[in-house]
This record gives structure tokens, C-alpha cells and sequence, in this order.
């Protein structure tokens, strides 16, 4: 009899044991999805939405109201210590121009006063795009923050309470992880896998501030320098400077574009995972299969993220 005693107190303790370690492997799992909804939900995602779809004139860094943009500080910048230089080079690239045209005419024997109202115009475009230049720019983003502003309105429905990812795991998965299929050393590897979820979950945000602050940057030091390449946009030996700069701030513009998409995919995809933990049963093997496929989606995301850069210059041909 007190061998029963001793054997009814172990399966007690394991059963306690293994009721500890299911609802740490649950706490783990809806603590993550929590973090995705606190992240990417309709109440917190006024700081995305500002890296995201601001454009540069709007960009403060801040959700002050009394925030100063950092466009005003970049416009002075410019103005001040670039447009002199990009007028300078204006006027090379022009006076250059004007030589090809006058010599391009087998020596002056086909001489051709037409010329002279070609260079005037390229003159008068040259100056135009040299000082509106950010006028320019601002449209170019005006593109890329329309398509991001669609696409997170898509995602991130601002007439809905609909969540990122549903939060609350479904009764069945606790069901399935509580059942007597599961022993303690198959509930310690689904801990460990809960465990590299949750740090991989974070090393996502982590990377997606990355990425937008290295993005939101990189618009202000093109924006900068802007003037320099415009000033080479009425040259065919030169222009190549002033269109791959176009490019690129293209690129730039649609970044974010492809970061939306690509949250976009991943909410699909863990809403899928989610799902399938639920109807796969009670099945050790099963649901450590879903979990690593979780962790699996969820380190895709982190490349993802830091490839759209590369991605959105592949598409328009920037290098």
C-alpha cells in the first residue's frame, strides 16, 4: 500500500509538472501573439504608419503635435551648401553641352543656328529641375506613401477591430498540449521552441526599426544632395548621375511598400500556423512540426525585411 502511496504522489508531481510546462508553452504563445497585436495593432501603429507613409515634409520622428520636421533642417542644409555647388556644376555641364552642339557639326561646315534654341531650352530646363528639385522629390514619395497608406489600411483596418493575429490560442491547442500524448521531454522541447519564438519575435521588431530608421535616413541624404544630380539630368554623358539618383529615391519611396507586403504574407502565414495547431490533434510530432514552422516563418520575415531594400532597386533598376 505504500508503494501506491509513493506511485499515486509521482504521477501527482508529474502531472503537475507537465500542467506547469503546457501552460508556459501556452503563456509563451499568446504572450508573442500579444506582442504582434500590441505592435502591428489599430491602436499601436501611429509609429509605423509615420516611418512608413509620412512623406518627408510630414517626417518629425515624434507623435508631438508641436514636432518640428526634419525637412526644414535638411531644406537649409541644401540650399545653403548644395545649390551653389549644383548651379557651379549647371554651368559646366551646359557650357559643355553648348561645345558638343557648336563641333558636332562636322566642324562648323554644317553649322545649324537651331542649336542655340535647343541649348536655351535644355538652359532653362536644367534650372528648373535644379530648383524645384524638392518639389520634385516630394511627388516621387507622394507615389510610394499613397501605395503604403493603401496597404496598410488593408492590413491594419482602421474601421474594425480586427487583430494582427488572433491573440487568444484556440481551446483545442490547450487541449491538445495538456493531453496525455505529450510527455515531459516532448513539453520541454515545445518550451525551448516557445522560448526561441518569443526572442525571435522581438529580434522582428527590432529589425523592423532598423529598417525603417536606415530607410527614413537614407530619403534625408539623398534629399540633401539632391540638387548635384538634377544639375546633370541635361547631359547625355552626365545624365546617367541624375537618373540613377531618380531611381533610387523610387526605390526608397516604395520600400515600404514591400515591408507592408511583406507583414502582409506573414500575417497570413501565422494565422495559417495558428490555425493548423488546432486541427492537427494531439500529435507530439505534429504540433512540434507546426511551432518550428513558426519559428521558421518568423526568421524568413527578419531576411525579408532587411532585403526590401534590394528588392525595390532590383525592381527599378537602381544601383
Amino acid at each position: 500500500m505504500s508503494w501506491n502511496i509513493i506511485q499515486d504522489a509521482l504521477d501527482a508531481l508529474n502531472n503537475w509538472f507537465k500542467d506547469m510546462l503546457s501552460n508556459a508553452v501556452i503563456g509563451s504563445l499568446e504572450n508573442t501573439l500579444g506582442t504582434l497585436n500590441n505592435t502591428f495593432g489599430e491602436d499601436n501603429q501611429s509609429t509605423m504608419r509615420h516611418f512608413l507613409s509620412d512623406s518627408p515634409v510630414e517626417f518629425t520622428g515624434s507623435e508631438a503635435s508641436d514636432a518640428t520636421p526634419i525637412w526644414n533642417g535638411i531644406e537649409t542644409i541644401s540650399n545653403n551648401a548644395i545649390v551653389p555647388i549644383a548651379m557651379f556644376i549647371l554651368t559646366v555641364v551646359l557650357i559643355y553641352e553648348l561645345i558638343q552642339h557648336v563641333v558636332a557639326g562636322n566642324n562648323f561646315r554644317d553649322f545649324d543656328t537651331s542649336i542655340f534654341f535647343k541649348w536655351t531650352i535644355k538652359s532653362v530646363c536644367g534650372i528648373l529641375l535644379v530648383s524645384n528639385v524638392f518639389y520634385i522629390a516630394t511627388n516621387i514619395f507622394s507615389f510610394g506613401s499613397q501605395a503604403v497608406t493603401s496597404g496598410l489600411n488593408a492590413i491594419f483596418p482602421t474601421e474594425s477591430d480586427e487583430a494582427f493575429i488572433s491573440a487568444s490560442l484556440d481551446p483545442q491547442i490547450k487541449a491538445n498540449l495538456t493531453s496525455d500524448s505529450f510527455d515531459i521531454g516532448g513539453l520541454l522541447i515545445l518550451l525551448i521552441l516557445s522560448f526561441l519564438i518569443s526572442i525571435v519575435t522581438f529580434i522582428v521588431l527590432g529589425s523592423i526599426i532598423i529598417v525603417l530608421a536606415s530607410r527614413i535616413i537614407g530619403i534625408f541624404m539623398y534629399l540633401s544632395i539632391s540638387p548635384i544630380p538634377m544639375a546633370t539630368m541635361m547631359n547625355n554623358d552626365w545624365g546617367q548621375i541624375g537618373k540613377n539618383w531618380l531611381k533610387n529615391m523610387l526605390a526608397l519611396a516604395f520600400q515600404g511598400f514591400f515591408i507592408v507586403t511583406a507583414l502582409t504574407i506573414f500575417r497570413v502565414l501565422l494565422g495559417n500556423v495558428v490555425t493548423q495547431l488546432a486541427d492537427m490533434g494531439s500529435s507530439p510530432e505534429s504540433i512540434t512540426g507546426s511551432m518550428a514552422l513558426m519559428l521558421g516563418f518568423i526568421v524568413a520575415l527578419i531576411f525579408t525585411i532587411f532585403r526590401s531594400s534590394s528588392i525595390s532597386k532590383s525592381v527599378f533598376a537602381a544601383q
